[in-house]
């Protein structure tokens, strides 16, 4: 029996791929949402951040094929989604080598060390980043991607914020590197760009400003780490077909083949009480011939009795009304 594609049940290839790599999202979603809350200020009131983020990535460049049994163990793979959309001016992010490089600029002459405080860089990134604002607030997140030889892909973040702060009102300044990793801030030809080597994974740099009771951001998507293989391998065109086929196979053994329908004569059994009173009943209502015979005489009798009875009042009357001699 064929059965059409639903949206329930879908059959096609697509919308079996479609199905797959909507449960990567999904995972993706769970794991981010404390920071996706609130990273698409402008969308429209209708739609919630997790459709938001859903609509954005769904239907863009980005896919990832994840099988059944992958998407039941809540595997996950970092792919370059977008995370956030505002006005901002972004931060652009680029593979160079073996290394991400920002478009975060500092002085060429300023270096970061452990003795750097928070004050120190706020005010190299004043100063050659004229697009940002003190109070503006940087996010790094870090995606880091687990391969483990048993069991299924995963994936582990983290997120760093620090706020562009030239004053401090503590008596104690903040060095930078007690609360930003090295290995995600360096200094390089006045550009800030990761070390080399950093765990596998993806990274995303966003700005953010507090205008009023609202907040501003920048877009951005996260960029993937240059030795991130495991994402090629599942947005690959391989990796959709196993995926496809794998959720084919569930909906083939749910679908279930109506029985024909057989010819059969309906015997309803009869209700012995009720048949006996009717049977009784004809019996009593149906006369027999000598029953009818009888019957007959007694009308006659009847009749007779009854035309006697009329002849007589008559002729009472007829005896009172004639005169007397």
């Amino acid at each position: 029996m064929k059965t059409k594609p639903t949206t329930r049940n879908p059959r096609t290839e697509n919308q079996q791929a479609q199905r797959a790599q909507l449960t990567n999202l999904v995972t993706t979603y769970q794991m981010l949402s404390s920071f996706i809350r609130g990273a698409y200020p402008s969308k429209p009131k209708n739609l919630s951040d997790y459709n938001m983020f859903i609509k954005e990535n769904l239907s863009s460049r980005v896919k990832v094929y994840l099988n059944k049994t992958e998407a039941f163990r809540k595997a996950c793979i970092v792919a370059p989604y977008n995370i956030s959309e505002g006005r901002l001016q972004g931060i652009e992010t680029v593979v160079q080598g073996d290394v991400l490089r920002t478009s975060l600029r500092v002085p060429r002459s300023f270096r970061i060390d452990d003795d750097t405080t928070v004050e120190d860089v706020s005010m190299a990134l004043l100063c050659a980043n004229p697009q940002m604002q003190e109070g503006d607030q940087i996010s790094i997140l870090h995606l880091i991607q687990h391969v483990p030889e048993k069991g299924v892909p995963h994936v582990t973040w983290k997120q760093y914020d620090f706020t562009l702060d030239i004053v401090s009102y503590g008596a104690i300044h903040s060095n930078f590197y007690s609360d930003i990793p090295k290995s995600l801030f360096r200094v390089n030809d006045g550009c800030i760009q990761t070390e080399a080597g950093i765990e596998m994974g993806g990274v995303a740099y966003v700005l953010s400003r507090e205008v009023g009771r609202k907040v501003q951001i920048s877009t951005q998507s996260i960029v993937l780490t240059p030795d991130n293989d495991v994402y090629k391998e599942y947005s690959s065109e391989e990796k959709k077909k196993e995926a496809a086929r794998s959720y084919a196979m569930g909906a083939k053994k749910k679908t279930v083949t109506p029985k024909k329908a057989v010819n059969t004569k309906v015997v309803i059994p009869k209700n012995e009480y009720l048949h006996g009173f009717i049977s009784r009943s004809k019996k009593i209502l149906i006369p027999t011939r000598y029953q009818i015979a009888v019957l007959i005489q007694l009308k006659s009798v009847i009749d007779f009795r009854v035309s006697l009875s009329s002849l007589l009042i008559t002729s009472t009357s007829l005896l009172s009304t004639s005169p007397r001699l």
